[in-house]
């Protein structure tokens, strides 16, 4: 662990300038910032914390694939069979492996390293917070909202960590298999790896300590005008996924019925369903990232890669697509349908430089093809109903879970019908909407490792040429992404043979 902090436990300020309204971005590693400046007023460790919101999108590693947080949800979605590519364009997650498979157990790839870095880089800042937020001077309200926030961070990084480095979460076994290292201070940074069970232990109590600290409507610093920061329904929803990777039914009814109630959002209509998904005042999203304009992520962004308009080599060669079966289940009456063409003929593109394919997709849009202004969605109401409608069925209650589903797919289908499903078959339906719902967000991976379900490819638009792995087992050792090298070689807790 030593040298992955040494290079990325570093703590991102944001520093408000006297004669400018918008922040500035300042790094310093570990070794030089001032702790005794940064940490002796609550103002200063608030400034600390927006530093993790900023650097959730950012480019990184100067590799053009890899911008925070919405390159996680891009490669998770590479890694499923709902997300087609139709070619391999000029190379972006097809030639570095995430699409063909070939890459998350290469030690040295940076599929494997990527997500390893940047959530070491929150865990770090995250510690460096809640290690000294006691301590400064200032609102004690204050200080309770930046310690859950900081605790909320901690848990979303280890909970990536986990899913990605780990075996899936299994109720009924011990998990005890190891994971990642569990770094949970700034004075212990080498640390062997930890059990899937421990990890998950931690990550539970620092959601439901987050929840408890942002629980406060009295609280005057818990009022944001950003979507960025991270309020007690989005702790919530952490912990409402969290519970769904533990099978763990009734916390995940619990905090997802919790983040519905506490939240502000709604969910969106129909039209705003149709919008691009490129803008944090949509009613329905509860977290986010707001891009300054002139601080674009061009072609580091999620749009340059995942929209049907932006000007990027990637989207003109290779428009993102929908798995042609998934496409056929949803119903013709349902908005969702609509922001996919079978055709690939339908649609006029910004220029004629665009090529077109069928089942190619215009959900995700920037405003202006010109420009990569676009705020990133990490969080949305939908979401916490998909969550409720299955846990509810798993818990044998029909009624519930029939009424959640209902209430969202009533949204964006005037023609729905409430289910009258029940058992196995009504929990099929909401996994059905759930990948409709939430296709390209970046939870098909995810989904299949916990429901211990393989990848199947076949009989779809998948091009064995571009996707060349159609079909993986549940049990194939390839969902579980390789401990990076360097850090094996940095740190000689770890199993020189841990990827073995």
């Amino acid at each position: 662990m030593k040298k992955i902090f040494k290079i990325f436990a570093c703590l991102t300020l944001l520093v408000s300038l006297a004669s400018c309204s918008k922040d500035f971005l300042e790094t310093s590693p570990t070794s030089s910032y001032d702790q005794s400046f940064i940490f002796t007023t609550t103002d200063n460790a608030f400034a600390a914390l927006n530093g993790i919101h900023k650097s959730m999108v950012a480019q990184y590693y100067s590799r053009q694939n890899i911008g925070g947080y919405p390159s996680f949800q891009i490669a998770m979605d590479c890694f499923g069979e709902d997300l087609v590519f139709p070619t391999a364009g000029n190379g972006w997650w097809t030639n570095t492996g995430e699409v063909k498979w070939n890459s998350q157990r290469n030690a040295n790839s940076w599929t494997s390293a990527f997500p390893f870095r940047i959530s070491y880089k929150w865990i770090s800042n995250a510690n460096m917070i809640i290690d000294n937020i006691d301590n400064a001077k200032g609102s004690e309200d204050q200080k309770t909202m930046v310690k859950g926030q900081a605790l909320a961070y901690r848990g979303m990084a280890y909970f990536w960590l986990v899913q990605l480095y780990g075996d899936r979460y299994d109720a009924s076994s011990p998990n005890s298999t190891l994971a990642v290292p569990l770094v949970v201070n700034t004075v212990e940074v080498k640390k062997p790896l930890e059990t899937v069970a421990n990890i998950y232990a931690q990550i539970v109590k620092d959601l439901e300590d987050a929840v408890n600290l942002l629980n406060n409507p009295s609280n005057p610093y818990m009022s944001f005008n950003s979507k960025s920061q991270i309020t007690a329904a989005t702790a919530m929803g952490l912990r409402a996924r969290v519970a769904l990777a533990m099978q763990d039914w009734t916390n995940a009814k619990k905090y997802s019925e919790m983040a519905i109630n506490t939240t502000s959002a709604k969910l969106m209509t129909q039209t705003q369903y149709a919008q691009g998904f490129n803008n944090a005042d949509n009613q329905e999203w509860m977290w986010g990232f707001e891009m300054i304009p002139d601080q674009t992520m061009y072609f580091y962004g999620f749009m340059a890669y995942m929209s049907w308009n932006f000007n990027s080599s990637n989207i003109r060669g290779c428009p993102k697509c929908i798995n042609s079966n998934l496409y056929d289940a949803i119903p013709a009456t349902d908005i969702r349908k609509t922001l996919f063409d079978p055709t690939g003929k339908a649609w006029t593109m910004p220029t004629g430089s665009y090529k077109k394919y069928k089942y190619m997709n215009r959900k995700f849009a920037v405003a202006d093809y010109a420009s990569s202004v676009a705020d990133a969605n990490f969080m949305r109401l939908g979401e916490m109903y998909l969550i409720a409608a299955e846990a509810c069925a798993k818990l044998n209650d029909a009624a519930s879970a029939q009424n959640y589903l209902y209430t969202l797919n009533k949204t964006r289908d005037d023609e729905y019908k409430k289910s009258t499903k029940t058992g196995a078959d009504l929990i099929e339906e909401i996994y059905l909407y759930r990948r409709i719902e939430l296709w390209g967000e970046g939870f098909r991976f995810l989904d299949l490792k916990r429901l211990n379900l393989p990848l199947d490819r076949t009989g779809a638009n998948h091009v064995e040429a571009v996707s060349l792995t159609m079909q993986v087992p549940a049990d194939d050792i390839r969902w579980k992404f390789a401990i990076p090298q360097e850090e094996i070689d940095a740190n000689d807790l770890i199993d020189k043979n841990v990827n073995d």
